[in-house]
């Protein structure tokens, strides 16, 4: 039950935040439409907001409600969706984490209005409203949310009926996982004791102690139990059997661990398979907020594009320079591994000698990365536009046509060749998951100057963090990355 009015729960902040940031902009825009006001009547209004209106430098034009109130259903979704992306919704983290969520969100959703002033040419858009609005959006969410938050725990430490909870298992891990559970718990709700194991080390601070698991039944017979938490790691669920079975004849609610041999990290989920009479536990390691994954394909084929029509005069110039410098096609085409191993061709600008694969060889020695990478610093097989284009990054980019067919997307991992995932130890492929990137932290942490595990440690770290608000900070740090060739060669 606590389980699923968590869920309910989250799913009303969000709500309740998206209606907090339609009335601060109903409110901006108000404050915004009196400031403008009061330069044209300055002597209706305070000296402060003379001093505003002298601070703004000019005028302020008059806003069109009309507009904007057609503006308000428009942003109403991509408000909830930035809150969503930030997690804005958590209600068990610190008030300055939250206030850091809500800065995340409302930047993004700042940057969305930009978006589509840019796009549709709402030139109607004030800028002096945009400031001021982003500004009540974030004190009016951090605020809504503090007050929030201590209203619950007040409305928590009132008397009253409370979701009773039974832990079977005295060991640290049952005690830790109470105490865990009463600080997240978004209802009141109380730890009635600790049911012990035959076997198990017991910790001194499991109490009440409350029986042992073979009388079970007897205790949910005696007193009333809403729910039972199996915390107990490495046993059998068949070693609780009866347990299971005391709680099932009597409607009272479980939570189970799950054996050791399930990995403890990823993303689990009860899962029913079509066709199949049989309940079975979903194991991903992947990312899993379907609604997020769909606003990443939005974001790179939106990416795709703009990356084309704003780097085709590149494009060209260094299509020119290539084909003038060196023998060889423009394009360089190469079999790349994407998500789960399934083969596509990389599209690049031929940076090297056509003859380099037959010379590789001889450079084996060379080669300055660990692995199954090969990378020396002063390749003599690169041309000398070639370099230049390396290190400006200017070779990648018609990255983007690959982009727009799917087979790559903006951040990711870089697509190794099938050669080299031949010789992954187990726990590199993992890397393979997702579909490779056109950049990601490799690239905005040091990129060439990051060894080979390194280089494979990031990438299982922003599989295991995924988030679009990531992929957005990964491309801005991108763009200095690229500009100041940072780790580029």
């Amino acid at each position: 039950m606590w389980r699923r009015r968590t869920t309910f729960v989250r799913r009303v902040l969000l709500v309740l935040d998206t209606i907090v940031s339609a009335g601060a902009f109903v409110l901006a825009l108000f404050l915004r439409s009196w400031v403008g006001q009061a330069a044209r009547d300055p002597a209706e209004v305070s000296g402060f907001v003379r001093r505003v209106v002298a601070w703004y430098g000019e005028r302020p034009p008059p806003l069109a409600p009309d507009d904007y109130q057609l503006l308000l259903l428009a942003l109403l979704p991509l408000w909830a969706l930035s809150l969503q992306y930030t997690k804005s919704y958590d209600f068990r983290i610190a008030h300055r984490r939250i206030a850091w969520r809500y800065l995340q969100a409302v930047t993004m959703g700042v940057g969305m209005l930009i978006l589509l002033a840019f796009l549709f040419k709402l030139t109607f858009i004030s800028r002096s409203f945009v400031i001021l609005f982003a500004a009540l959006q974030l004190f009016a969410l951090t605020l809504g949310r503090v007050l929030l938050l201590e209203a619950v725990r007040m409305a928590r430490r009132r008397r009253g009926d409370a979701h009773r909870v039974v832990i079977v298992g005295t060991g640290s891990r049952a005690v830790e996982f109470a105490q865990q559970l009463s600080e997240a718990s978004p209802i009141r709700l109380e730890i009635q004791g600790f049911v012990g194991v035959m076997g198990e080390s017991s910790s001194p601070q499991a109490r009440p102690r409350l029986g042992y698991v073979g009388s079970l039944d007897a205790l949910l017979d005696r007193m009333p139990v809403d729910e039972v938490v199996f915390a107990v790691p490495g046993k059998s669920p068949d070693t609780f059997r009866d347990a299971l079975s005391a709680c099932d004849d009597r409607g009272v609610d479980v939570l189970l661990t799950l054996p050791p041999q399930v990995p403890a990290s990823g993303k689990m989920e009860l899962a029913n398979v079509s066709g199949v009479n049989q309940p079975m536990i979903g194991l991903r390691r992947t990312p899993t907020a379907e609604a997020q994954l769909v606003g990443k394909r939005l974001l790179d084929i939106l990416g795709g594009v703009v990356g084309i029509i704003f780097a085709g005069p590149i494009m060209i110039v260094a299509a020119l320079a290539i084909k003038l410098d060196s023998k060889g096609p423009v394009l360089f085409k190469q079999v790349r591994a994407g998500r789960s191993g399934r083969k596509f061709t990389m599209y690049k600008f031929r940076s090297m000698v056509i003859d380099a694969e037959a010379k590789k060889a001889a450079l084996m020695h060379l080669n300055e990365m660990g692995g199954p990478v090969f990378k020396i610093k002063r390749d003599p097989r690169i041309t000398a536009v070639g370099r230049f284009i390396r290190k400006t990054s200017i070779d990648e980019l018609p990255q983007f046509f690959n982009i727009l067919m799917g087979d790559m997307s903006l951040v990711g991992p870089r697509p190794p060749l099938p050669s080299e995932v031949d010789d992954y130890e187990a726990w590199q492929r993992r890397r393979l998951s997702v579909k490779p990137g056109l950049t990601g932290l490799w690239q905005v942490s040091g990129r060439n100057q990051v060894d080979f595990d390194e280089w494979m440690q990031l990438d299982l770290q922003y599989i295991d963090r995924w988030s679009l608000w990531l992929d957005i900070k990964i491309l801005l740090k991108t763009v200095p990355t690229v500009l100041f060739h940072k780790g580029a060669s």
